[in-house]
């Protein structure tokens, strides 16, 4: 039931602002000596989202809890983990299937 219950939280966080977030961090991460990072602080993030930055902070905790996003360095910028790379291509596939069967 557990499992269940965390699958229901992670489709309940990925069908909003936080799966269009997880996108955009996705795009904005360039490459580095230690790999791919957002190089972008929160200001310029909810400035390229179009919010605040009080209602971008809530988003980015929640990534980061879900294992999505990971802090890289305090204050130096975040990277999107494996997981999060796999969570946007889920979705893209799902989206593909419905667009196809639309067909």
């Amino acid at each position: 039931m557990d499992h269940l219950n965390a699958q229901r939280g992670l489709v309940n966080l990925f069908t909003s602002d936080s799966y269009r977030l997880l996108c955009l961090l996705e795009n904005l991460q360039a490459d580095t000596l230690n790999g791919k990072r957002v190089r972008e602080s929160q200001e310029e993030i909810a400035r390229l989202f179009h919010v605040s930055k009080g209602k971008l902070n809530p988003l980015m905790q929640a990534l980061v809890a879900s294992g999505c996003v990971q802090k890289y360095r305090a204050r130096s910028g975040y990277t999107v983990t494996p997981l999060g790379e796999q969570v946007v291509a889920c979705v893209e596939q799902l989206e593909s299937l419905d667009t196809t069967s639309e067909r």
